[in-house]
């Protein structure tokens, strides 16, 4: 264990945290911690889930990691690694709870992608067949010999 290294979010030390970025804590980390109140739906060591406060419909629960980062890929491999189990309980406790049909994962990863809090989080929500929300972007089909030049810049970049 590395000496006088605090986790931001739960104030508790664990080798796997670095030290606080100046920029930080996001309203997700002093929520974690306990300076500005949440409806948590669980926590544990690695992750917690809450409501969001502006909901896409009721029940939007954020899965928000006790490590600070920015990004998905930034996290440590052990919270990665539960990152399956959580996202699937909480989707189950989503549908379950809200009586939906069906159930959106959204992650805004970075600014471009709508991250409105720098914290890596994912949003869970009901979603009904006729509830008239829409997440619908404009595609635009590969021309040429595009698809196989970006299957392979893909493939390359993959670490």
């Amino acid at each position: 264990m590395q000496p006088n290294v605090w986790c931001l979010a739960c104030c508790s030390r664990l080798a796997s945290t670095r030290p606080p970025d100046p920029v930080m804590p996001s309203i997700f980390t002093r929520i974690l911690a306990g300076q500005v109140s949440g409806q948590f739906v669980f926590r544990d060591d690695l992750w917690a889930a809450l409501l969001d406060i502006r909901p896409v419909s009721p029940g939007h629960a954020l899965l928000i990691p006790l490590y600070e980062t920015q990004y998905l890929a930034d996290l440590p491999a052990p919270t990665l690694a539960a990152l399956g189990d959580r996202l699937a309980r909480l989707v189950r406790a989503v549908k379950t709870a809200s009586n939906a049909d069906a159930v959106n994962v959204v992650i805004n990863d970075g600014p471009a992608a709508g991250q409105e809090v720098p914290h890596a989080h994912l949003h869970a929500f009901a979603r009904f067949p006729e509830d008239g929300k829409r997440m619908a972007w404009p595609a635009t089909p590969y021309a040429g010999g595009d698809l196989n030049i970006w299957a392979d810049r893909l493939r390359a970049a993959w670490r």
